[in-house]
């Protein structure tokens, strides 16, 4: 792991590790999500439940990339008939081990499954965890260990955030100031570019994911296969009863506006966007 990568992970460690905020706190939103239907995407083509991606998820196993406390390894164990997963976060991986004993649970390096076995999982998933990655590298070493321990006919949907009026990414010189509005607005810090490698940045988990946008679509999918010979996306509205506010209990300040004016939003992602991958590049 180079440099960069390892300064990045470390970060994202202390992030999660230093907190004193519990593992429901930490996730943001937490209602929220847990009454996602997560599982109609991540299972079924442009989430509709005709058309499963897998021929028998009874049978199948399954890997969550992030998976935190655990809490989407309980939802989809109910219809897969085994979920294992890893998380960067030595206090995550503690309480989802407690939580899901049925489950193996690895800690992982924030580049790759951990000590997941090779070619032994039918399908692998994200969800509300490697958007919060912005650093593209990062991401790569990821998908280059999905792509190990997925069998030869595994298949794989990652989560992501999207929005129509992308860029969120700074184009320009930050305005002067800068530091007063995310002081007094608690504004997010604009997110990085698909491709970009923020290996600065100051934290995670909303604080600087990774954007993209329409136009950037071609782009992303051609990313994607790189590790895969068959990617489709899909999306889901969510721009309609979001939350009230970032998920740490602010009401949102700022009236909303266009969220390219001044290189600032102030309002919560448009879609999740669902990527399929299938044939995995071995």
């Amino acid at each position: 792991m180079s440099d960069y990568l390892k300064q990045y992970a470390s970060m994202q460690k202390l992030f999660y590790d230093a907190t004193p905020a519990s593992v429901e706190e930490i996730v943001g939103n937490y209602d929220y999500h847990e009454n996602f239907p997560y599982e109609t995407h991540l299972l079924h083509r442009y989430g509709d439940i005709r058309k499963p991606v897998l021929a028998d998820p009874s049978r199948a196993r399954g890997f969550e990339i992030g998976c935190g406390e655990g809490r989407m390894i309980r939802r989809m164990a109910r219809l897969l008939r085994q979920v294992d997963g890893a998380d960067i976060s030595e206090k995550m991986v503690r309480a989802a081990r407690s939580r899901t004993p049925g489950s193996e649970i690895f800690l992982s390096a924030g580049t790759d499954c951990g000590g997941a076995p090779s070619s032994s999982y039918d399908f692998a998933y994200c969800a509300i965890s490697m958007q919060h990655i912005c650093v593209h590298d990062t991401r790569a070493a990821i998908l280059d260990d999905i792509v190990r321990i997925l069998r030869p006919d595994g298949c794989a949907t990652l989560q992501f955030f999207f929005s129509r009026y992308y860029p969120y990414c700074r184009t320009s010189a930050p305005p002067a100031n800068e530091s007063f509005l995310l002081d007094v607005h608690h504004l997010d810090r604009l997110h990085a570019r698909w491709f970009e490698n923020r290996w600065d940045a100051a934290g995670t988990n909303s604080v600087c994911d990774v954007a993209f946008g329409t136009q950037d679509i071609p782009e992303v999918v051609g990313d994607f296969k790189r590790w895969f010979g068959e990617v489709e996306v899909w999306f889901h509205d969510i721009s309609i009863g979001r939350p009230e506010s970032r998920g740490n209990g602010r009401p949102r300040i700022l009236p909303e506006v266009h969220p390219n004016c001044h290189g600032w939003e102030d309002a919560w992602f448009t879609h999740m966007a669902f990527f399929h991958l299938r044939e995995p590049r071995k």
